[in-house]
Formats: structure tokens, sequence, C-alpha cells
């Protein structure tokens, strides 16, 4: 997979998160991850149009109560049906700004609704470009890309 093709998923997810979590990320080093994501909080997102593929966003319980923290602007102990909206919606908001991105380099790409999964045994793609982004010490936000052809 081409450089292309994966900065504007880095460009989009970081833009978001210092936008509406006030929060700067590092990235890390991009690998090859597989299936299943049985220990983390997953949203995944499909993406069709020009380029086409799904993008899952993966995370710990403790960055995803970090998160709904700070869009919350209150301190979230349990993630409960009002903080799992938050974190999807950020993912929509992240996807949306991919989405820009694309379009902006001339490419049409639309998305599909966020769906939130605790373990992703259901998903039907094996491996995933995984581009994990530090938010603070031992809070990694990992963005896993699934392009297809």
């Amino acid at each position: 997979m081409n450089v292309e093709v994966i900065n504007p998923f880095i460009q989009g997810t970081k833009q978001v998160l210092a936008s509406v979590c006030n929060v700067e990320s590092k990235m890390g080093k991009v690998y090859i991850k597989n299936k299943p994501f049985d220990d983390k909080i997953n949203i995944t997102i499909g993406i069709i149009g020009d380029i086409k593929g799904k993008v899952n966003y993966s995370f710990d319980l403790n960055v995803a109560l970090f998160i709904a923290s700070k869009m919350m602007f209150m301190e979230v102990a349990t993630l409960d049906d009002i903080s799992k909206s938050a974190i999807c919606e950020l993912s929509n908001m992240i996807s949306g700004a991919i989405a820009t991105v694309f379009s902006n380099n001339g490419k049409f790409v639309d998305i599909t609704p966020p769906v939130l999964q605790e373990n992703f045994n259901s998903c039907d793609v094996e491996k995933f470009i995984s581009i994990p982004l530090e938010l603070e010490a031992n809070k990694i936000f990992e963005i896993n890309v699934w392009i297809e052809g």
C-alpha cells in the first residue's frame, strides 16, 4: 500500500484528535496487523468510492475512557451508552476528515456508519496496515486500514 493512500488516514485522524480532543498524537512504527483484535474496543467504518476498503480504530478500554472524557468535558469512568456514542461519533468525524483529505487529492470516497465491537472476529479481512498513534504514555490509538485491490 502506498503512502498516497495511507497519509490521508494519518492526517485526518491527527487533525480530529487535535481539534476535538485537544490531544497531539505521535505516530509510531507502521506494521502489518492480523485480526482478531479481541482485547480491544474496535470501531469499524467501510470505505466506498474511488477507494474501497475498511478502517478499524482499535484501542484499549483506558483509551476509550480517555477519549470519551475529553469529548464530554468530564471524567468518564465506565464505557456506557453515552461514552460509546461519543467514541463512535469521534470515529465518524475522523473518517469524514479522511474522506475530505482524499477529496482534496482528487479521490471520491464515502463512508459507512460506524460499528462498535468489543472483539473483531466477525470481520472478513485478515490483515491490516496498522498505524499506532500515541496520545499519551500508554495510550495508543490504532488506525487499521485495509484497502481492496
